[in-house]
């Protein structure tokens, strides 16, 4: 029994081997050429460490494959913020909306974290949103996303919108992995503060992340954990 285990381990372990090194290597930008170490790059070492280059910022961890996967610091789980809802009303025919936004900071008070960007509210259905911004978005280059229904904080970090009929709302915002939804508790409700309490910004760590492989390209994920097909790939290079 104890041989056979044996064998089965060793052979796995041979198995394991093999597929990393089949996958090892430059992964970088550009679908021809030579590597260049000035773009994005991701090296796969088989050690199974790695090293990747984002627009000029080194990252070094741990990666490992799993199925058509290569994960990033796979042990290194991500944080998300938190977010409560409170709920009044007044006297007014609009709906207000309030950011209480709390940033996370390390032990000397230093802040750990951007402050408040951006958030997306819907109500009832994803179409039915509004965007609410810290201050307005405007478009640098014809790649870059277009953000609209923009209603901007005001001085007591409120916006107003006209009185919907809705049963719940989509809150949605950075440092969240999806939307969550707040069911309203009061049909007259027209007052909704939500107290975002966020996450210490560690940018020297890649959580818990990954590439899609395929062939001899690593892909982007989107949210949905499919191909970006909006973002080029990372091709395997020849040295």
């Amino acid at each position: 029994m104890k041989k056979i285990l044996s064998v089965i381990l060793v052979s796995t372990a041979s198995i394991l081997f093999s597929q990393n090194k089949d996958v090892t290597g430059i992964y970088g930008m550009g679908l021809i050429g030579k590597f260049n170490p000035g773009t994005n790059y991701i090296e796969l070492k088989p050690d199974s460490t790695f090293i990747y280059n984002l627009y000029g910022k080194k990252y070094e961890g741990n990666w490992k494959l799993s199925e058509n996967k290569i994960l990033l610091n796979p042990d290194i789980k991500k944080e998300f913020a938190t977010v409560k809802m409170k709920e009044s009303k007044n006297n007014s025919d609009s709906v207000t909306i309030k950011i209480n936004h709390i940033p996370k900071r390390d032990d000397s008070g230093k802040l750990r974290g951007n402050g408040f960007i951006m958030a997306t509210v819907y109500f009832d259905k994803k179409g039915n949103y509004i965007n609410i911004l810290k201050s307005p978005y405007i478009r640098n280059c014809g790649w870059a996303p277009r953000v609209r229904r923009q209603n901007i904080l005001d001085n007591e970090n409120s916006v107003t919108v006209p009185k919907k009929d809705f049963s719940q709302i989509g809150f949605m915002t950075y440092n969240l992995k999806d939307y969550i939804i707040f069911n309203k508790a009061d049909k007259d409700s027209n007052v909704f503060e939500f107290e975002i309490e966020d996450i210490a910004k560690d940018e020297d760590i890649i959580r818990d992340d990954f590439f899609i492989l395929d062939g001899k390209s690593l892909y982007y994920p989107n949210k949905k954990g499919k191909i970006d097909v909006m973002q080029l790939p990372l091709v395997k290079k020849k040295l």
